[in-house]
């Protein structure tokens, strides 16, 4: 915000219309992307040649379902956690550009805004998605003691003893 604040005393580049910034960012951004399939195309079977990779991204779904149960209870709880959090996230972020909190009961325009702001959140904690099943699957255990009473262990215990 400083560099925003202060950088337009000494250039008016971003702040200025400018037909060749707005090309290249409507053209640009969709060629670098029909780069990236075309370049994949051409190298198919060469293996993996990802542009953009974050974090391990060899978690999934499948591994907290291993869990069973308490897995999908976890899961569940990290996900009520992320939308417990987006709301208030959200509303602050109305609050602090628009200088009142929002009414989203009475008000169509805040409770769009709110809706906005959370959308956008949700676009970002994409690029978490390992994070969320990494926690999910650390808080399986706890959640199979503690709010499970053990029952999934004592299931899969049960069918080991039989096999």
């Amino acid at each position: 915000s400083y560099l925003v604040k202060y950088g337009s005393l000494g250039i008016d580049l971003p702040f200025e219309p400018n037909p060749a910034i707005a090309l290249a960012t409507v053209i640009g951004i969709p060629g670098v992307t029909a780069f990236r399939y075309w370049k994949d195309s051409q190298t198919e079977g060469e293996g993996n040649t990802e542009l953009f990779s974050f974090g391990d991204t060899s978690l999934s779904m499948a591994d907290v379902k291993k869990y069973g149960v308490s897995g999908t209870v976890a899961y569940v709880l990290t996900e009520l956690a992320f939308w417990i959090v987006a709301f208030p996230v959200a509303a602050f972020a109305l609050y602090q550009s628009t200088g009142h909190w929002p009414d989203v009961i009475n008000e169509t325009g805040d409770r769009a805004a709110v809706l906005a702001f959370v959308f956008a959140g949700a676009n970002v904690a994409r690029a978490f998605v390992p994070l969320r099943l990494g926690a999910a699957l650390a808080l399986a255990p706890w959640v199979d003691e503690n709010l499970l009473g053990g029952s999934s262990s004592d299931e899969n215990n049960g069918e080991k003893a039989e096999a």
